[in-house]
């Protein structure tokens, strides 16, 4: 075994202790949410969040309800301007060294404060408790191989001194194995920390497909996996003929330092690159991941119904059944919401530990907030957090769906963000609706589809639905106005309230707009330019502002 592979066995073993603590966690969330919650508020009694709000009075959950206001960022925002030029005691009274920025499109990028306390809990969870599990189900051959790491992130310095970027710029600067990177990803130092504007797609599937032994493909979110595989498909021949000549073909833009500084590192694989073209040759009509990787066992990455289609098609387009997945729990950029404990499984453990939560309806936001020892299943939840790093009773806008329990804690599933995709009539159309819909029309056309967006035409007269849509493969005589007619059918089967909106004319009929090829590859292209991180762009499903209309409608075919 590698020294890697030695140091990620410890690692797993170690894990064993976040493991059981978790499942001790769990036959007693409320004590341990409590107890979480009393202790952040003692720490931070003497700052100035804490003096306005009587934290050293608070003595129970129910205390704290009252005393203290549901937020959102735009109320913590002023607080945070002052902590980011160096200010301490507003918030928190740890000193904070990073900030994390949030891959939100919609007005100006937020600056989420990371702390050490939040950082460890976090990390224990991605890493110990993460690889332990996998170590239990899988054994620990996974180590003895390559993994493909898409995540990638790169942060600035503010005047203070702490550092700004996305959260997986904190794993790529920090995490446990950053400086044996190069014996154990892919991916070189110029795809995992790129420069400003620097497009790292052909980087990481180079990289990756040179090497003959990857055990595991690794993403924040599926689609990004899918896009990395898209990619191989359909740049194959130069991909392979750079790996037989060691060059980079001249119609990838990279900067010329860029460019240089990975042609040091590459040499010609005659070798690899008739591998390969063997492997290609039986097509992409079925699975083909594990023909270029034997030894590929597991794809890591976000999980939830929003990403569900594209894991999907990597299952059965791409991996095939003998690939396993480890979704990753619930977590973002303001801390970590939940664990899971077994592969394939898209349900996850809330982590008492994680941060103190609340949940409020997602259909009734007068409704009160419970604690998660008072959720019940199959119902959905807006999740309300109070974490280590100074945000208090702090609206995430994200919904989770309660699936079962594991012990007394839930088991949950990320379901959408709160509110709905469309609303102009009061039809109430929801993210879940708009998924189903194009998910139904796939199957039933036996059409795929790249990706896609919906946007509500408020101008319009009637006012009405465009679905943006982006085609990769359709049947023959399969034209678009049975592709529109579907989704329409679709949507009114996902959406009971939205039928009588269409027959009494209230709404325009649906409307199908296709958009060129690599329409959305592009959109991230740009976003990346904008200095958004690769890792955090997640799919544009819904168009909420004024660029992204102008963007994809700009782009129709």
């Amino acid at each position: 075994m590698s020294l890697y592979g030695t140091m990620m066995k410890a690692m797993c073993l170690v894990g064993k202790s976040a493991v059981r603590s978790l499942e001790e966690m769990t036959k007693k969330p409320e004590e341990t949410q409590e107890a979480l919650l009393l202790s952040v508020l003692g720490e931070n009694q003497d700052t100035e969040y804490g003096r306005k709000y009587g934290f050293s009075q608070i003595r129970s959950v129910r205390d704290y309800q009252e005393r203290v206001p549901v937020r959102e960022y735009d109320d913590f925002a002023p607080y945070i301007e002052r902590m980011v030029k160096g200010e301490d005691g507003v918030l928190t009274n740890e000193h904070i060294e990073h900030y994390n920025k949030t891959s939100g499109t919609l007005g100006c990028a937020k600056y989420i404060p990371l702390s050490k306390k939040q950082l460890s809990v976090t990390g224990k969870y991605h890493a110990l408790h993460t690889n332990s599990v996998i170590a239990s189900q899988l054994g620990y051959g996974w180590n003895n191989g390559k993994g493909v790491n898409l995540m990638e992130g790169t942060a600035v310095v503010l005047e203070s001194g702490a550092t700004y970027g996305s959260a997986s710029s904190v794993a790529v600067k920090s995490g446990p194995f950053k400086n044996m990177s190069s014996g154990i990803y892919t991916s070189p130092v110029e795809a995992r920390r790129p420069a400003k504007g620097v497009i790292t797609r052909y980087i990481h599937a180079r990289f990756a497909l040179q090497e003959r032994n990857v055990t595991y493909v690794e993403a924040t979110f599926s689609s990004i996996i899918l896009e990395m595989f898209r990619y191989i498909e359909d740049h194959c021949e130069m991909l392979l003929r750079d790996i037989e000549t060691g060059t980079i073909d001249g119609s990838v833009e990279l900067p010329e330092d860029v460019r240089a500084s990975l042609l040091a590192k590459l040499k010609p694989d005659p070798r690899r690159a008739e591998e390969l073209r063997a492997a290609f040759a039986e097509g992409f009509g079925k699975p083909w991941a594990k023909r270029i990787w034997p030894g590929l066992q597991f794809i890591f990455s976000a999980g939830g119904a929003n990403f569900s289609p594209y894991t999907e098609k990597l299952k059965k387009n791409i991996l095939g059944d003998d690939v396993r997945i480890f979704y990753q729990g619930v977590s973002a950029s303001e801390g970590m919401f939940s664990a899971v404990y077994r592969m394939d499984c898209v349900d996850s453990v809330l982590t008492p530990d994680g941060c103190f939560m609340e949940f409020r309806d997602a259909e009734d936001e007068n409704a009160p907030c419970l604690t998660m020892d008072k959720l019940e299943k199959d119902k959905c939840y807006e999740l309300i957090i109070t974490n280590y790093s100074g945000l208090y009773r702090y609206r995430m806008h994200d919904v989770l769906r309660v699936t079962g329990f594991h012990n007394r804690t839930p088991l949950v599933q990320f379901e959408m963000r709160a509110g709905y995709a469309a609303n102009i009539r009061g039809e109430k159309t929801s993210e879940a609706a708009v998924r189903n819909m194009v998910e139904e029309t796939e199957k039933t056309l036996g059409i795929e589809v790249t990706d896609y967006s919906i946007y509500a035409d408020t101008d319009a007269v009637p006012p009405a639905y465009v679905i943006l849509m982006e085609l990769r493969s359709r049947p023959e005589g399969v034209d678009n106005e049975a592709i529109r007619k579907c989704l329409k059918e679709k949507l009114i089967q996902a959406n009971k309230n939205i039928a009588h909106h269409f027959e009494e004319g209230y709404l325009g009929d649906l409307q199908l707009a296709l958009v060129q090829p690599e329409t959305y590859l592009l959109y991230r292209d740009v976003m990346i330019m904008r200095g958004t991180s690769a890792s955090q762009l997640k799919p544009v499903n819904v168009i909420r502002n004024e660029f992204q209309r102008k963007f994809f409608f700009g782009l129709r075919e």
